[in-house]
């Protein structure tokens, strides 16, 4: 067992913020567990425990690119802090959502936790989201640029049981590229690009569609992010403080 179980408004008959989340962490991290922070979309704790290191990666529930959860995670990779991206079943809204891991080797549990942890990940509640940035998944490096400019080539693909109707392109929190199949939804495809870059940062994908999974959800995915450099972005380069004010 785990302490503090929760925090916040489902423990509100007690003191909701103390102790701090991060004990569990810390508790989990001494019995040799791994910890994905999840729920987080008005708590303010989630940045500390990342920032001192104690997240192996972040759950990201609720398939709506507005929800607060995926600003704060979208905040923590812009601040150079590499989180993978999870999820999993909850409750009703989320019941369809997984995450898939790429091991590289043998597939144990032992494989399949490294590779989480690694970041070589995409969740979704259906459709199968692939990424190749300069030859490099999800969860890898790509060497600075220093302030030359770059170009990048890559690959997004996708394989999903419900149509498609938008594929998305996502460059330190922002959509460059993206491509529409609203008059005619694919389940399968593939998409080449170009990306110019100058600096570090990271690059994800992100795909949804307008159809409904079993659970009423609308179909959606996104990767974990290939990072470039230090993987900060250069206009957050002036602390986390400055990034963070917004969601205040």
């Amino acid at each position: 067992m785990v302490e503090p179980v929760s925090r916040g408004d489902l423990v509100s008959d007690f003191d909701p913020d103390y102790p701090p989340l991060c004990y569990a962490c810390d508790d989990a991290k001494r019995q040799g567990g791994i910890v994905l922070w999840c729920h987080n979309g008005i708590g303010m704790e989630a940045p500390v425990a990342a920032a001192l290191g104690k997240l192996d990666a972040f759950n990201l529930f609720d398939p709506f690119w507005a929800d607060p959860e995926y600003d704060i995670w979208y905040h923590l990779l812009n601040c150079g802090i590499s989180l993978p991206a999870s999820t999993g079943t909850d409750w009703f809204i989320c019941s369809n959502n997984r995450v898939y891991v790429q091991t590289d080797q043998e597939f144990t549990y032992e494989n399949w936790l490294r590779g989480l942890q690694g970041g070589n990940t995409f969740i979704t509640n259906g459709p199968a989201l692939f990424l190749t940035v300069d030859g490099t998944m999800p969860g890898g490096r790509i060497d600075s640029p220093n302030g030359v400019p770059r170009k990048l080539s890559g690959e997004i693909s996708w394989h999903s049981h419900y149509p498609i109707n938008r594929v998305e392109l996502v460059h330190n929190g922002s959509v460059v590229q993206r491509k529409d199949f609203n008059e005619a939804p694919e389940q399968n495809g593939e998409w080449g690009f170009d990306l110019e870059i100058e600096a570090d940062g990271w690059i994800a994908a992100r795909a949804y569609g307008d159809a409904r999974d079993s659970f009423a959800q609308a179909i959606y995915a996104h990767t974990s992010p290939v990072q470039i450099g230090t993987g900060r972005s250069p206009r957050h380069r002036t602390g986390v403080r400055g990034v963070f004010c917004p969601l205040n």
